[in-house]
């Protein structure tokens, strides 16, 4: 993995570091999107796998690559932005050199954001979450079951932080399995809204849910078919 830093290290000491990924509902990778572009975050960065998908487009902020870094200096909060997840031979070398970085910036805490299959909601709760063993933060909310599997980045994330001792916590919010969940994601923003101590207004992904999950879909698919396809098959811009 290879990480291009546009700004120094030592103004990202001491950061809260925030990201999610592209699975159940898009919560992970829908919430921290909109954070970013709510808090018209400066882009400082990115970082490039082994095998970096060779897929981009133009976002509300300019030309997006598969991972991009943001950074919040009112909140010293940086973000990573997942347009893509990795390739999945990606993935350990990905989250295990990510996390060693975020160790080197002594990070003040990580938060990472995912979904649960609602299916599976007991009563009215939102979500379920959990946290490293060094993690002092304490939610109003059910803890994650014992057993229950994480899998993918998000696990790998949690993995390494565990491992050097770093405190994470994992907010997973229920959403829709079969399609893109705005309010979901909402619920999410609601959280680290109290953790870091944003004021992002979740109005708009409550209120305009089905039109981002259109336009969202629209661009998922695009991308999706775009990776399916190999040799002169491909769109070539």
């Amino acid at each position: 993995m290879e990480l291009i830093l546009k700004l120094s290290e030592n103004e990202l000491k001491g950061a809260t570091f925030i990201t999610g990924f592209r699975t159940i509902g898009e919560v992970g990778y829908l919430a921290s999107r909109y954070i970013v572009l709510k808090r018209n975050m400066q882009r400082i960065g990115f970082i490039a796998t082994k095998n970096l998908r060779d897929v981009t487009f133009l976002d509300d902020y300019g030309i997006a690559t598969p991972l991009d870094l943001f950074y919040d200096k009112e909140y010293n909060t940086i973000v990573l932005l997942n347009h893509l997840v990795p390739v999945q031979k990606d993935w350990n070398d990905f989250a295990k050199d990510t996390i060693r970085w975020l160790n080197k910036l002594g990070v003040k805490n990580i938060l990472l954001i995912g979904g649960l299959d609602k299916r599976y909601r007991e009563k009215e709760e939102k979500l379920r979450w959990l946290k490293t063993s060094k993690s002092s933060i304490n939610l109003d909310y059910p803890l994650l079951e014992k057993q229950l599997i994480m899998v993918g980045p998000l696990a790998l994330f949690t993995i390494y932080a565990e491992m050097l001792d770093l405190p994470a916590n994992v907010v997973l919010p229920y959403a829709d399995r079969d399609r893109i969940d705005p309010a979901a994601a909402a619920v999410a923003v609601e959280v680290i809204n109290k953790i870091v101590g944003f004021n992002v207004d979740t109005t708009e992904l409550y209120e305009d849910a089905k039109k981002l999950e259109e336009e969202l879909q629209k661009q998922l698919e695009s991308i999706q078919k775009e990776i399916n396809k190999s040799g002169l098959d491909r769109h070539y811009m």
